[in-house]
C-alpha cells in the first residue's frame, strides 16, 4: 500500500539519505538478527508485550502491531516471530525493498504487510492497532509532537506504544557530549565496511540533524511530558534499556547517547 504525499525540502533530503543508506543499514540489521542482538531485543520485546499477547490469545486472535519506520525490517520480523500480524511503514522505497527481502527469508510473508508512507501521516483508521513500536525514529521527525498524536490515534483504547530512541546527534549542540563521544568512538569500531556509513554519509546526516527539532532537546523528558499532555493514560520510561539491549561494544561506542525505552498506553 502506498501513500506518498508531497514532501518538503527537508523531507525529501531525509528520504534520499535513507534510500542511499538502505543496503549498508540492512547489512547491519541482518548481522543483528543473526547474532546477540536478536536474542536481547526479542527478550525485551516479549516481556514488554506479554500482557497484550495474553489478552489476544484469550480472545483467540492475533495481536495487531504497527512497525513505525520499519527500515530493513528488524522489528516487523521480531513481532511476527511473537505471533503478531504486522503492518510495517516506511517512506523510503529502498528500505522497504530490503525489509521485504529480509522478512521473506525469516517469516511467512502473510504475517507482514508493507506500506510506503510517512510515519507521521498514517493511512489507517482510528483505533486500529493493539501495539505500535519504533526504533531510532522519533529523533528524525520533522514534527515529533504531531507524530505522537498520529501514533496514539491509530492505537485502540488500551493499546501500547513502545519507543526506543536516544539523544542522537546531540553532540552537535553540546560540547560535553561531543567530547565524550569522541573519546568513546576513538577506542573501537562496532561496524565493518559492509554496514558502516561513510564519512560523507555521516556529514550528510549531521546536516539533517541540525535542522530537526529534537536534536537540541533533552530526552526522554520531552517525550514523557508530550505524551502526558496529549492524554496518554500511562507513560513510563526505562533509561537503562541500552544496558539490556546493546552489546558491550555498542555500549562503549554509543555510551554518550544511551538508548531509552518509552512505554505509553492510550
Amino acid at each position: 500500500m502506498a501513500n506518498t504525499p508531497a514532501l518538503d525540502e527537508l523531507g525529501r533530503t531525509i528520504n534520499a539519505y535513507w534510500d542511499n543508506r538502505a543496503q549498508t543499514y540492512s547489512n547491519g540489521v541482518r548481522d543483528e538478527l543473526a547474532g546477540y542482538g536478536r536474542c536481547s531485543w526479542q527478550r525485551v520485546l516479549a516481556h514488554a508485550i506479554a500482557d497484550e499477547l495474553e489478552v489476544a490469545r484469550a480472545k483467540k486472535r492475533a495481536l495487531r502491531a504497527l512497525d513505525l519506520g520499519c527500515g530493513p525490517g528488524f522489528f516487523c520480523i521480531l513481532l511476527a516471530d511473537e505471533g503478531c500480524v504486522v503492518d510495517a511503514v516506511d517512506m523510503s522505497a529502498q528500505m522497504l525493498a530490503r525489509a521485504k527481502s529480509n522478512a521473506g527469508a525469516a517469516v511467512p510473508p502473510a504475517h507482514i504487510t508493507f506500506h510506503q508512507c510517512d510515519a507521521a501521516d498514517l493511512p489507517f483508521a482510528n483505533d486500529t492497532f493493539d501495539l505500535a513500536v519504533s526504533r531510532n525514529l522519533t529523533w528524525l521527525m520533522r514534527n515529533p509532537e504531531h507524530a505522537y498524536v498520529e501514533w496514539l490515534r491509530v492505537l485502540r483504547p488500551g493499546g501500547k506504544l513502545l519507543v526506543f530512541d536516544a539523544n542522537w546527534y546531540r553532540y552537535l549542540v553540546d560540547e560535553r557530549v561531543d567530547a565524550a563521544r569522541r573519546s568513546d568512538q576513538a577506542k573501537r569500531e562496532v561496524y565493518d565496511e559492509r554496514s558502516r556509513a561513510t564519512e560523507d554519509e555521516e556529514r550528510r546526516c549531521e546536516r539533517i540533524a541540525v535542522e530537526l527539532p529534537l536534536t537540541p532537546v533533552m530526552r526522554p523528558e520531552w517525550d514523557i511530558q508530550t505524551l502526558e499532555r496529549l492524554g496518554a493514560a500511562y507513560v513510563g520510561v526505562n533509561e537503562d534499556a541500552w544496558l539490556e539491549l546493546w552489546t558491550t561494544g555498542e555500549q562503549e561506542y554509543y555510551g554518550s547517547s544511551p538508548l531509552f525505552m518509552i512505554e505509553a498506553r492510550k
